[in-house]
């Protein structure tokens, strides 16, 4: 306990005395990662609220479902550490870091399941045949999952709130987590079994057959497979059509984004306890929560990017403030010009 404490009092220490050029970089680099998130993210939800076809499709209803987590994340969760890198300190009370450590915790569970339940349902479309899909996946049956997920997501926090811990300031890693008793009192084995390690097998053992299987089939797939798929002979995945296969290849990319912001992540956590405590230098816990906000930024742009459908609602929807702001230009142009005559 007391080489814990005291290792916080050298990082709060640390986070005091930093140079004003790097309270600067700390500061601008997570709160543009922050700003690309919110912004990224709430262009996304203006997209599906603008374009009902974009909620009709089950894919896109986890799509949606992870924007909205990583929306949240990015306005009742970030904002604070940014306040903190500005001011070196924790700036607010006790119940706010108590609110910001049970969010964190249950926004990363939300992300977490969501990819994990993904990963099943690309599974079952494109490994498995085709009728199959359709008796588990509805549109119906996706909500309630959906509705489930995020129930489940807030017994990844609520253990740990319910056995009387608090959540404290780490001045390293610069927000509200939960402390290092906790995490040897099987907490910490609860946490990363059933809400790290069994989606990330889900996720890597769904995904390895499904990049086989979509491989596979692009191999083998000919002109006569296609009208036997059109006449409804075949059911299996060598029907998949190609904005399947699109789909598909979006969300693994969705999933490759995560896991190369979470590694590292998940590494450092993995020292730490080990460790028993936090050993590692404090820009290396900065960076740990600049990689952590960074997944929830990257969503909106792979499917600007590599969603046709996505992308042009993008488009449409930046046309419009720029013609809002072209029409604001010559409206002040037209009453400078009245007032001065």
């Amino acid at each position: 306990m007391n080489v814990t404490a005291t290792t916080i009092e050298v990082f709060a220490q640390q986070l005091k005395s930093r140079t004003t050029v790097v309270q600067m970089v700390e500061s601008f680099f997570l709160l543009m990662i922050n700003l690309v998130s919110f912004l990224g993210n709430l262009l996304l939800g203006i997209a599906v609220i603008k374009n009902p076809n974009l909620r009709r499709t089950i894919p896109n209803m986890y799509i949606i479902s992870l924007a909205v987590s990583d929306f949240l994340m990015s306005l009742l969760g970030t904002p604070f550490s940014v306040a903190s890198l500005i001011t070196g300190k924790w700036p607010f009370n006790n119940l706010t870091c108590q609110f910001q450590g049970f969010w964190i915790l249950f926004m990363c569970a939300v992300s977490l399941q969501t990819l994990a339940v993904t990963a099943v349902n690309r599974y079952f479309r494109v490994v498995r045949s085709r009728g199959l899909y359709q008796k588990i996946f509805n549109m119906k049956t996706t909500k309630i999952t959906i509705a489930i997920l995020w129930i489940m997501a807030l017994f990844a926090p609520l253990p740990y709130v319910v056995a009387g811990h608090d959540f404290f300031f780490h001045t390293g890693k610069v927000f509200c987590a939960h402390n290092a008793e906790s995490l040897h009192g099987g907490y910490g084995a609860y946490l990363v079994l059933v809400y790290v390690a069994i989606p990330l097998i889900i996720i890597l053992t769904c995904y390895t057959r499904v990049f086989i299987a979509v491989r596979k089939h692009n191999l083998n797939f000919r002109p006569r497979i296609r009208s036997s798929c059109k006449s409804g002979k075949n059911s299996s995945n060598s029907c998949l059509s190609v904005a399947e296969v699109n789909v598909t290849y979006i969300l693994l990319v969705v999933v490759i984004g995560f896991l190369t912001c979470w590694t590292p992540v998940l590494v450092i956590d993995m020292i730490d306890f080990i460790n028993g405590d936090w050993k590692l230098k404090r820009p290396v816990y900065v960076s740990y929560n600049c990689l952590a906000t960074a997944s929830t930024s990257l969503n909106p742009i792979i499917y600007g990017v590599m969603n046709r459908t996505f992308r042009s609602e993008y488009l449409k929807i930046f046309a419009i403030f720029k013609r809002n702001r072209y029409f604001r230009v010559v409206r002040s142009h037209l009453l400078y010009q009245k007032s001065s005559t």
